[in-house]
């Protein structure tokens, strides 16, 4: 839906030490990214990302500490924080769970940590702008070595994975992080609008991700990852 530019960003920043993790592979084809928004936010922080050439072909991410991994999740501004909801879910689940982290109706500079735990759970603590407790969910059957995330919104949910999506159509693009977030990765989401594929903006909303490596790229429709469980 097209509407100001100005982006939700949301940080998940790892409180602990990280492997690092080798490039992935270039998205064949790039994704049209239509509107400047996007690339002038890069630009505004001293990215050297070109969004329509550098767009990377993961869709799903492990963890890679080998110790317990704490993410904090800050929800900055955005017009339409109110109606975003953001989660992590099993890449590999015909229909999956939703691992619900963070809700944009908290305000800007509302926050969240999620813990990955041993025994495939996660523990997610949410926060208002002032740093008070709001609530702690504790999730269990969390695949953490093979997750995506998710985006919903009143109009729909969307996934990193193309797939899962309407038409199979990309409503997340990742690029590798440059200078100062070199290691890092940020996740740019096109938010589900009614009647309509989107806009191909890709600054709904903007993820910086800590302390995750892509698993291994392959060409999966949703149809063939059916029938995986068949």
């Amino acid at each position: 839906m097209k509407r100001a530019t100005t982006p939700l960003i949301v940080s998940l920043v790892a409180m602990m030490a990280f492997a690092t993790f080798a490039s992935a592979a270039l998205r064949v084809p790039q994704v049209p990214v239509i509107g400047g928004g996007l690339q002038a936010y890069f630009i505004g922080i001293g990215e050297t990302i070109n969004v329509l050439t550098d767009q990377q072909a993961d869709q799903t991410w492990t963890h890679t500490s080998s110790n317990t991994t704490t993410y904090t999740i800050t929800f900055q501004s955005s017009p339409n924080a109110n109606i975003q909801q953001f989660g992590l879910y099993n890449a590999s689940a015909v229909i999956p769970p939703l691992f619900f982290l963070m809700s944009g109706s908290v305000g800007p500079l509302g926050f969240s940590t999620a813990t990955f735990m041993p025994g495939n759970i996660v523990v997610v603590n949410r926060f208002d702008a002032l740093a008070n407790f709001l609530s702690q969910t504790t999730f269990g059957g969390v695949d953490q070595t093979n997750f995506g995330f998710y985006l919903a919104t009143q109009n729909g949910t969307v996934f990193t994975q193309d797939g899962r999506n309407p038409g199979a159509l990309a409503r997340a693009i990742t690029f590798n992080g440059t200078g100062a977030n070199s290691g890092q990765w940020w996740l740019c989401w096109d938010e589900p609008a009614t009647g309509a594929p989107g806009d191909q903006d890709f600054d709904d909303l903007v993820i910086l991700m800590e302390s995750v490596s892509p698993t291994p790229v392959s060409k999966t429709t949703w149809g063939s990852l059916k029938r995986r469980f068949r």
